[in-house]
């Protein structure tokens, strides 16, 4: 009988180990899950602050663009309305 319990024993104590490792396991995978999303999350934030920067850059650009039309017009439109009027 202590042989069989003695072998009991080291089975429960074998199956105890197995579940704390398999435990301790998953606790690692899920804090390298977690550090992982962390750090997609700061990949993505740096992707849109430069996408960010560049619609902000090309809005800008198109403004210039914009400005530049407005005022030859309203020159043309200024230099028509006074060849009219001298005829």
């Amino acid at each position: 009988m202590n042989a069989d319990s003695s072998i009991h024993e080291l089975q429960e104590h074998r199956e105890e180990n197995q579940v704390k490792n398999s435990v301790k396991l998953e606790k690692r995978i899920e804090f390298n899950s977690i550090e992982q999303i962390h750090n997609l999350e700061l990949r993505l934030l740096e992707k849109f602050n430069k996408l960010e920067i560049q619609l902000i850059e090309a809005k800008s650009e198109l403004f210039q663009w914009m400005c530049f039309f407005w005022v030859t017009q309203t020159a043309a439109n200024v230099v028509m309305i006074l060849l009219l009027v001298k005829k």
